[in-house]
């Protein structure tokens, strides 16, 4: 019987004791797809789906021993990155790119909170993460985190389209540019959601799916959706069949998600790997 190689990931992320985002999120979505996961932990959180209390980071020489540790022993395929605390953070990490080459890098360029809160610890986001794009084999930010990145408003689904050109020419190595356009503010499109990719060919495919109306917002949504990306990248999927797929995991998590009732007993809104 001829051997059959695991793959294995590496999460670089926060982590949230709650189980509902970051590495704790990502181990269970790498589980369900039958993947080995891995983890560097960049910020300890203490939060629940409704808060985050306290956000701090580990210290860099922490930092750098998680990153030795890993890629020392372990010949890694997909490393599927987060939460980046600050400048000194991503310029350790890219050396690690930089030398074993991973074949698959998800770049999710967390900012901001489900609660709003700023979980980054310097003013000059999103610049200090530009040497991790330059690695990228698909970045995955929201409408918010694109109009950083881009430096321009986004209302529409042609201002994501001009957003991710802007940020093509900012940044050309990245290889493919996805816009998750669930913030998207225009009022027609307030029953849909839209994300848009930009390929390495510089072809845009276009995803429209029917929008959710929940009683609050879900707590570790954009994890969820960079662990499943980079699930499927890593199992063969092309770019467009990992998009579609990733958006219908997330969607039947928070269908659901959805029938939780919000009461004392059952209180808050989780992510789970095993739907």
């Amino acid at each position: 019987m001829a051997n059959i190689k695991t793959i294995k990931a590496l999460s670089v992320a926060g982590f949230d004791g709650s189980g509902g985002a970051g590495i704790t999120s990502d181990a269970k979505i790498f589980s369900r797809f039958k993947i080995f996961g891995l983890s560097a932990i960049t910020v300890m959180t203490a939060q629940n789906p409704d808060n985050i209390y306290i956000a701090e980071p580990v210290s860099d020489t922490f930092f750098l021993s998680e990153l030795n540790a890993v890629f020392d022993y372990f010949a890694i395929d997909v490393v599927k990155i987060g939460l980046i605390f600050n400048e000194c953070q991503g310029l350790i990490l890219s050396k690690f790119l930089d030398k074993y080459k991973p074949k698959i890098i998800i770049v999710d360029p967390v900012h901001i909170s489900t609660s709003n809160k700023v979980l980054t610890g310097e003013s000059a986001y999103p610049d200090f993460l530009m040497p991790l794009f330059r690695y990228a084999t698909v970045i995955t930010p929201n409408i918010r985190e694109a109009e950083l990145i881009a430096g321009m408003d986004i209302k529409d689904i042609e201002g994501m389209k001009t957003a991710a050109r802007v940020i093509r020419k900012k940044i050309p190595e990245i290889k493919n540019i996805i816009i998750k356009g669930s913030h998207l503010s225009k009022k027609s499109d307030r029953n849909k959601i839209f994300d848009i990719i930009l390929n390495s060919k510089n072809e845009f495919f276009i995803y429209s799916g029917n929008r959710l109306e929940l009683k609050k917002e879900i707590h570790g949504t954009g994890c969820a959706f960079s662990a499943c990306l980079a699930s499927q990248l890593a199992n063969g999927a092309e770019i467009k069949e990992a998009l579609n797929y990733t958006e219908k995991f997330v969607n039947k998590i928070m269908r659901e998600l959805s029938k939780i009732p919000d009461n004392d007993s059952e209180k808050g809104i989780y992510i789970t790997g095993n739907i």
